[in-house]
């Protein structure tokens, strides 16, 4: 499904024929999917479709009952999630997964200790231009965090991540008491900590308003050019189809099309499944994309019949299965 030029170049991932069921229910059926380094990838479907299972069976949460999960050439199919992040692989996921205890900037460090050698920051450098600290009036006695032990890097590569996620100076701030939108962007920042190959992203713009969206749209497509792939499954199809290179579009856990933007804004079938499943009177936008008040309630209206049909997920306490989360 790739172009020509594109199948002969080394993929971040290569995802070859996922099955996974939980018990009769079939998640994900002969899945199979690439994601280029350098390239932001969209994972697109109605609730239900399958992409949560999908990014559980790339990170490891997940073991898939048939198919292979290569990261590079590495084949990682049965290898622990904390092997694949020490190959380059970080994800987030769609109901947020920080300490609520800490702070924001203490979140962030969870993300730096839990990499090799994490005090080599500098990959980031391209993605979060370097700035001269500031000292602050809280900081007296502290010393310089710059040039001080670990613990002082920690302080500052954090806080640089942070700033790069549109969070400066937040980095002090419980985590517990940000809003959604705010939360999402430090476990981005978390996620980024260990400079990954290959970032996974779950709904990064559920709860953004349309500035941070932007910011968002932004911030992937820098990352991307520095030679990052991102895999991005998200419900904003104004973001989605602004900065992805090529689109998945998953229904039912069979991918039923793949193309650029454009070949997947025109194509019949992912207009009847998912593009076009609008309330009436339901306003689209450029070439029959849905605004995101349609898509909001198309979006609702998807849930509800899923959840009438008995596909919203898989039977309460499957392996796998993340309460409050998709599938």
């Amino acid at each position: 499904m790739l172009p020509a030029e594109e199948a002969a170049a080394t993929a971040a991932l290569t995802v070859s024929e996922v099955g996974v069921h939980f018990g009769g229910v079939a998640a994900l059926t002969d899945v199979s999917l690439r994601v280029l380094p350098g390239t932001v990838t969209g994972l697109i479907g109605p609730n239900g479709a399958g992409k949560t299972t999908l990014f559980n069976v790339i990170s490891g949460l997940q073991s898939p009952d048939r198919g292979s999960v290569h990261l590079f050439d590495n084949d990682v199919t049965t290898m622990k999630p904390h092997r694949r992040a020490r190959l380059g692989l970080a994800r987030t996921f769609q109901r947020l997964e920080l300490f609520g205890s800490l702070t924001a900037g203490e979140n962030v460090q969870v993300g730096l200790e839990s990499a090799v050698k994490w005090w080599e920051w500098r990959r980031l450098g391209r993605s979060f231009p370097r700035k001269r600290r500031v000292a602050l009036p809280d900081d007296a006695g502290v010393g310089d965090r710059e040039s001080g032990g670990p613990g002082s890097v920690a302080v500052a590569t954090s806080d640089r991540l942070l700033e790069g996620v549109g969070l400066a100076g937040l980095g002090r701030q419980q985590a517990s008491a940000m809003s959604t939108g705010l939360a999402r962007m430090v476990e981005l920042a978390r996620a980024l900590a260990i400079a990954p190959k290959l970032l996974l992203l779950d709904e990064p713009g559920s709860g953004l308003d349309e500035a941070e969206s932007q910011a968002l749209a932004d911030l992937l497509v820098r990352l991307a050019a520095g030679g990052m792939a991102v895999l991005l499954v998200e419900h904003d199809m104004e973001l989605v189809m602004g900065i992805c290179d090529y689109i998945y579009v998953l229904d039912f856990g069979d991918i039923i099309a793949a193309g650029t933007p454009e070949e997947i804004r025109s194509d019949p079938m992912v207009q009847a499944a998912y593009l076009g499943v609008m309330p009436e009177g339901g306003t689209l936008v450029g070439h029959g994309v849905p605004g995101r008040e349609a898509v909001r309630a198309g979006e609702a209206e998807l849930q509800r019949i899923a959840a009438v049909s008995g596909r919203d997920g898989p039977p309460g306490g499957a392996p796998g299965f993340e309460p409050g989360g998709g599938r």
